[in-house]
């Protein structure tokens, strides 16, 4: 891997500009970012020795790709806490962890948290690990679903406020204990919201608009 890596000479990625204004902005996901994920994940989970998902934390890490790419597309002055860095204390504020610092945005939106939903037509969910999460500093979670990895495709599909988050329900699909909600709000508004049993129980939340975000955040002046 990490010589495949050597000889990359420019890795891409990047947003499709006329899918901006659209309901879920695009984006290109170049095969260079899909091995950088794999060898990252490799090296993370050395450094750590947990036992987590090795395909999520892939796809996680292509997703805080991707959004980096955005930022830097667009030439929007951030933040960002790249794992690839194993001094934590670089990586955190006030001894938590960020992904992502975006100074021009409104008070409240600044701490950017990316959640990525791996490719899969069953991958339907957006998802916040609950120990991690709490051991983060956010103030919004952007959701970033990838389409397809073979036909490097992906897109944003929204946005919760963190204290949004930390009132949907709880579950766990095998990678241990999630916030989570639908990422279609059709089937957060349907009978899909049934599955959670109790009437005193958490209520899902549709995501707000992708497109929301992207007009703050392409806001700043040189973007």
């Amino acid at each position: 891997m990490r010589e495949e890596l050597d000889r990359i000479e420019m890795v891409k990625k990047h947003m499709i500009e006329h899918t901006i204004k659209d309901p879920y902005p695009q984006f290109v996901i170049e095969p260079e970012i899909v091995k950088y994920a794999s060898w990252l994940t490799e090296l993370m989970l050395k450094r750590t020795r947990k036992s987590i998902g090795k395909e999520q934390s892939e796809q996680g890490v292509i997703g805080q790709e991707l959004f980096s790419g955005v930022l830097l597309q667009f030439k929007i002055p951030n933040v960002y806490a790249n794992p690839l860095y194993e001094d934590m204390k670089i990586r955190q504020i006030e001894g938590k962890h960020f992904d992502f610092i975006v100074p021009h945005m409104p008070e409240g939106k600044r701490i950017i948290s990316v959640k990525t939903t791996p490719e899969g037509s069953e991958k339907i969910r957006f998802m916040a690990n609950v120990k991690s999460w709490k051991d983060e500093v956010h103030d919004i979670a952007v959701a970033i679903k990838i389409d397809s990895l073979k036909d490097c495709k992906a897109h944003i599909d929204g946005w919760l406020e963190a204290k949004t988050v930390e009132t949907l329900p709880i579950n766990d699909w095998g990678e241990g204990p999630a916030y989570w909600t639908y990422l279609d709000p059709e089937l957060v508004n349907g009978n899909k919201e049934s599955e959670i049993s109790g009437s005193s129980s958490p209520k899902l939340k549709p995501l707000n608009s992708a497109r929301n975000i992207m007009d703050e955040l392409l806001s700043y002046p040189n973007s």
